[in-house]
């Protein structure tokens, strides 16, 4: 079989948002690893969350100005900076970091995919998007998913780690709230998403800096690194590169294609799981995991 001259740049095309699909998806599984060795090694969360929003936010900021794209810090950008930067990434991400030092990487991953039934659920509560049987039974199946990890005695090791499972949930849940309630339609005008991530970034680290202090978990970075905090800075610097990464998949193959990379994050999270931590999950939950991931399919159908 030949290609012509027509059918190669076609074929890179294809390889590219291949490539780029799955460096994403490995990377999000990724960041589940990083973060469990970072706060089992002794890096607090709150202190996590600070350190990490600050590194991402300055590589995001010094690849925008090399790229061209001076940052705007005008006061409506700062206003939008912070609502998002609060909601998205300090009260969710706080969550995300307490809570996996606490349950298997995978479980985590898994409910971590479930923002975009959140997302739909919250659109359909406020009228924002229109009701469909299909979607909306793909909330039903995602939530009898949860319901089995939580609710028998034998789903998980630990009964109580029902209870660290339920506070999970909270981190896609304001995922949610930050992409409903702060939509496209808010977003300031003439900003890049790439500038825009590094404001939202830095905007969250001046929340996460004060709760640190409060929370006695505020700590510098030590010389030579702690194995703890080598992962804080490989995450950051990946984040900002995934970043990067999904702006120009959505630029090449649009912000639908991109959602496939969800369903990578859970396959190499657990597979991150199994092979590093030597993770091991019942059947209740290996279902319930099947049930959540069907019904984010659906949610997603023809998005």
């Amino acid at each position: 079989m030949r290609f012509g001259p027509s059918s190669l740049p076609s074929r890179r095309s294809l390889l590219l948002r291949l490539a780029l699909l799955f460096l994403i998806g490995g990377l999000w599984g990724g960041f589940f690893v990083l973060i469990k060795i970072a706060v089992t090694d002794g890096v607090r969360p709150v202190n996590y969350l600070f350190w990490f929003t600050l590194l991402s936010g300055f590589w995001l900021f010094v690849a925008a100005n090399i790229r061209g794209m001076r940052p705007r810090y005008a006061r409506t950008h700062w206003r939008y900076y912070l609502r998002l930067g609060l909601v998205r990434f300090t009260l969710a991400n706080m969550i995300l970091y307490t809570v996996q030092g606490k349950l298997p990487i995978g479980l985590m991953a898994v409910i971590m995919s479930f923002v975009p039934i959140f997302t739909y659920l919250i659109s359909l509560i406020t009228r924002i998007e229109k009701f469909f049987w299909l979607r909306t039974g793909g909330i039903v199946l995602g939530f009898l998913g949860a319901i089995l990890i939580v609710a028998p005695e034998s789903s998980l090791p630990d009964r109580s780690l029902a209870v660290w499972v339920l506070i999970g949930f909270g981190a896609p849940l304001l995922h949610a709230v930050a992409y409903t309630a702060l939509s496209e339609k808010s977003r300031p005008a003439k900003v890049d998403s790439l500038t825009l991530s590094s404001g939202t970034l830095l905007a969250a680290s001046i929340f996460a800096f004060p709760l640190a202090i409060a929370l006695g978990e505020f700590q510098l970075l030590g010389w030579p690194l702690s194995r703890g905090e080598i992962a804080l800075v490989a995450h950051s610097v990946l984040a900002a590169i995934n970043f990067y990464a999904i702006f120009e998949l959505i630029r090449i193959a649009g912000p639908t294609y991109m959602t496939q990379a969800n369903f990578l994050s859970v396959g190499f999270g657990v597979a991150f799981g199994l092979l590093l931590f030597n993770e091991s999950h019942s059947l209740i939950v290996w279902i319930s995991i099947g049930l959540m991931l069907l019904g984010v399919a659906l949610v997603n159908w023809r998005r």
